[in-house]
């Protein structure tokens, strides 16, 4: 090689790492949208301090339920949905690694053994005859300098691309276990039904043993009978359809966790009365985007195609390679060694649009488009994330409130049937007033009871809807 190629190709070489440092995507765009500093609904709720890439906290142990927790465990471990959502995420991280590589000098081999005979009819240049052998074995050396960024952008866009994956994932394992949670916490209130049920309908019994004897007596009339029958076959009806839902629901939780319906069962656990929904760690809004998955997961989308604006305006400049070519080649594969046979190319390799229509122009305005299509969806997932956060802290507010007043009206309930049976049993007040009020009492038990449900359910959406996870 002359002097004055050598003195080029560092030219090169020097030029290509001065301008390593040049990156043509833009700024990060501003994602945070203007938050309150605290949220509407006021409520027993301390701060929290969470971190989208720290450790998930085991959200469920607040509700101290040694079966709940069994059973998310079963969801994070089985359910094939969020199977697929961890290989999308291997798959993001491949994808990812692949464009790393490119940041790396690339480096391969050839080689090739050929027997060549040429036309007798043409000119013959072969020493020797119309036909001869050609051996070549080479190295090759490829690296493309990097002086507009495209391959750093290109690379930190997948990279951003693979963590949205990762984030999609801790979002749907949430989802999961919250779906979960809430099934198992509408069997637990389905049971609680259940089991008053089959108690009024103990009570039922009773009063239709009570009504027969008073009738043989000749104390009471055959409709009274009639009536208390009635009663107890309405309540003995409800209770058998209420085992229809308890088995779509056991169904559901068998879904979840990866099996078929007959693979699973759980026992009737009553929820208890006294029962409270656990108070749930809260953080102010402003803290909400730290912790939420999906809104983590939008945020790297908007990076990645603010990484890929980059991508396409390094295309409207050239692309520089440095490429190297060495080994041998002769007509036997014994002389490839021999100095005669030594073979070598050297240099950089230029590539520079210069006419297309405009299309590099298009794909940067379509990158950019991207890029502001990923920034709107993330300010629409902040905004329906700190709504999530409001409606709960409003539900659990108010079902609160309205669990007390349905106490109070149990209570009222209770008193009235005991004073409808003594009125009853001292001859003032017909039958139909005992069972009217019979009725009233086991409805509004049962809506205490769904009330209770409700309570529980919404803790676990509130849990939810502050992304899970908290230390």
């Amino acid at each position: 090689m002359k002097g004055g190629a050598f003195h080029t190709l560092s030219a090169v070489l020097l030029s290509g790492f001065g301008l390593a440092g040049c990156n043509l995507a833009p700024a990060p765009p501003a994602l945070e949208p203007v938050l309150p500093a605290h949220y509407s609904s006021d409520g027993p709720w301390r701060p929290a301090s969470p971190a989208d890439d720290g450790p998930r906290g085991a959200w469920w142990k607040v509700f101290g339920d040694s079966r709940l927790a069994g059973l998310l465990a079963g969801v994070a471990t089985a359910n094939p949905d969020l199977e697929a959502a961890a290989k999308r995420v291997e798959e993001a991280r491949a994808l990812a690694r692949a464009d790393d590589a490119a940041l790396f000098p690339f480096l391969s081999g050839t080689g090739a053994i050929h027997r060549n005979r040429s036309s007798g009819t043409l000119a013959n240049n072969f020493a020797g005859g119309r036909t001869r052998t050609s051996v070549r074995l080479t190295l090759d050396f490829d690296y493309e300098l990097d002086l507009w960024g495209r391959v750093r952008n290109q690379a930190r866009a997948s990279s951003e691309r693979a963590a949205a994956v990762e984030g999609d994932r801790c979002s749907a394992l949430l989802s999961l276990q919250g779906e979960m949670a809430l099934d198992y916490y509408a069997l637990r209130s389905q049971d609680a039904e259940i089991d008053l049920l089959i108690r009024t309908v103990a009570l039922r019994q009773r009063t239709v043993q009570l009504a027969k004897a008073r009738f043989k007596q000749g104390d009471t009339a055959q409709i009274d009978v009639a009536q208390a029958e009635t009663e107890l076959a309405s309540t003995q009806s409800e209770s058998i359809g209420l085992e229809r839902r308890r088995r779509e629901l056991l169904h559901a939780l068998a879904r979840l966790q990866g099996l078929v319906p007959g693979q699973f069962d759980l026992a009737p656990i009553p929820m208890d009365a006294e029962a409270q929904p656990p108070t749930i760690p809260s953080s102010v809004p402003s803290q909400l985007l730290e912790r939420r998955p999906d809104i983590a997961a939008a945020a790297r989308r908007v990076a990645a195609a603010n990484a890929e604006i980059g991508v396409a305006r390094a295309a409207w400049f050239p692309k520089i390679s440095l490429g190297a070519n060495g080994g041998g080649e002769s007509s036997a594969v014994s002389l490839l060694t021999s100095a005669a046979s030594r073979v070598w190319i050297l240099g950089p390799d230029l590539d520079w649009p210069v006419f297309e229509a405009g299309r590099r122009r298009a794909e940067v305005e379509a990158a950019k488009a991207r890029c502001e299509v990923a920034g709107a969806e993330y300010r629409s997932i902040v905004l329906q994330a700190v709504g999530e956060v409001e409606d709960a802290l409003s539900a659990l507010e108010v079902l609160r409130r309205q669990s007390v007043a349905q106490q109070a009206t149990v209570a009222a309930a209770q008193r009235t049937v005991d004073l409808a049976q003594k009125r009853y049993d001292s001859g003032l007040v017909p039958f139909f007033e005992v069972l009217d009020a019979q009725r009233t009492l086991l409805r509004s038990q049962q809506e205490a009871t769904r009330l209770q449900g409700e309570r529980f359910a919404a803790s676990v959406i509130l849990v939810k809807a502050l992304g899970g996870g908290w230390e």
